[in-house]
């Protein structure tokens, strides 16, 4: 009998789609969208910030203060006209959420995606150029910390427009800059044969 009136309780949810099941997918939607919602906007912020080479952090890391830098600063500013954002930083700054998706973790990750992502849309370019020869610039200069940072940057014509376009590589040395250059280049599909150009510390070869 009471396996007949919890079968019979299961068909009456389940066919007025209210089974625990559904609830819960359900509520991990509504989680999803909260937090594509966050993202997008710190997406946006990120954008700006790297498109302009401007710094993220500040002096500290805490909500409200002036020296908390650009990208905890540029979220404040838009919380003051988004209220979807600006109830989220509130939560964050009574812990009320678990997941924060603000932190210095989360936006360099992001970088990462995002700069692989510019990455594959240049190759791409490149590999589908009607003519597909390029030159290579290959320089370095340090950093803030002093640490010397080597680009390769390619030029190419794009819709009878002259393009340049960064692709870092890390940890160098002058014995081993050939190999690092024919590595990255392999890496990214972009063949040897087609280098009608190269320049090195501003020698042209």
């Amino acid at each position: 009998m009471e396996h007949k009136r919890a079968m019979l309780c299961w068909i009456t949810r389940k066919s007025n789609k209210n089974t625990v099941d559904q609830q819960l997918e359900e509520q991990m939607g509504k989680t999803r969208q909260y937090y594509f919602e966050v993202l997008k906007r710190v997406a946006a912020v990120i954008k700006f910030l790297s498109e302009r080479g401007l710094a993220f952090r500040g002096h500290e890391e805490k909500w409200g203060s002036p020296k908390n830098g650009n990208f905890m600063g540029a979220i404040e500013l838009i919380a003051e006209f988004d209220p979807f954002l600006h109830e989220h930083l509130e939560k964050c700054k009574n812990e009320k959420v678990n997941a924060v998706y603000l932190s210095k973790p989360v936006y360099e990750e992001l970088i990462g995606i995002m700069g692989k992502h510019v990455q594959e849309e240049i190759v791409n370019q490149i590999n589908n150029l009607d003519i597909k020869y390029y030159f290579i610039i290959v320089d370095s200069t340090p950093d803030l910390t002093h640490v010397d940072q080597l680009v390769i940057v390619v030029r190419y014509c794009y819709n009878g427009k002259t393009c340049e376009r960064f692709l870092p590589i890390e940890n160098h040395s002058s014995m081993t800059l050939f190999n690092k250059i024919q590595q990255v280049l392999g890496e990214h599909k972009l063949s040897l044969e087609n280098i009608r150009g190269q320049s090195y510390d501003n020698h042209l070869t």
